[in-house]
């Protein structure tokens, strides 16, 4: 018979043994998103805001810190693996020494994800501070404060949206300009005058061509 893991954490809880559930596979674990206040034993304080992950990954949160008086501000992925919560994270200040200097390195972030208690620890090989090469861990609680910011659901503009719209058509002051005359109705060398032809031939008088005889055999006019 095969069960699902529902159904097995469902009989073991039936049989009085607690179990960790983890969160679901290829989905955010909502529970743990939010606003928390970072508490070293050190008495290191900060603020950590936790979201998803930019990118839908396996068991994947993304944790910020405002950082304090001794860190700078940090940001990084956290990843679920058997029941604690894991990230690595390089900071310019990593070791902070007795004396208020600091040190670079990688620092690792654990905290279990039911109890939200964990150690920040890394292997101080340079022997900043002073000491011995070697490996530190400073035990921090976790206290969920808030829910995680909520992303408006539309975007907002500062400013309302208009469009331009050109003036309407405005004719010039004093009306429409006079028209004016063409060249050639104003210029007298451009005006195009007929040439009078003078007529040179012999015209016929009325008498002349009331003769008998005179549009007859084509004589007409010639033979006069």
């Amino acid at each position: 018979m095969n069960l699902t893991p529902v159904a097995v954490a469902a009989a073991l809880v039936g049989a009085g043994i607690s179990v960790a559930m983890a969160p679901v596979a290829g989905a955010v674990d909502t529970t743990a998103l939010g606003t928390y206040t970072f508490e070293a034993d050190s008495g290191e304080v900060a603020t950590w805001t936790v979201t998803p992950c930019e990118v839908d990954t396996l068991h994947c949160v993304h944790v910020s810190s405002t950082g304090n008086e001794k860190r700078k501000p940090w940001s990084a992925n956290a990843y679920w693996t058997v029941g604690s919560w894991i990230l690595f994270v390089d900071q310019p200040d990593a070791i902070l020494c007795n004396n208020g200097s600091s040190a670079p390195g990688v620092n690792n972030y654990s905290w279990n994800a039911t109890t939200l208690n964990g150690y920040a620890s890394i292997f101080n090989g340079s022997g900043a501070c002073g000491s011995e090469p070697g490996s530190l861990a400073i035990p921090f609680a976790l206290t969920k404060t808030g829910e995680p910011p909520r992303a408006p659901d539309a975007p907002i503009y500062s400013e309302p949206y208009t469009v331009d719209i050109p003036p309407p058509y405005e004719p010039p002051a004093g009306g429409a300009p006079a028209e004016q005359a063409m060249p050639a109705e104003s210029d007298p060398a451009l005006v195009a005058t007929p040439n009078v032809i003078p007529n040179a031939s012999d015209p016929l008088t009325e008498a002349e061509v009331a003769e008998p005889g005179f549009n007859a055999g084509g004589g007409g006019h010639g033979g006069r």
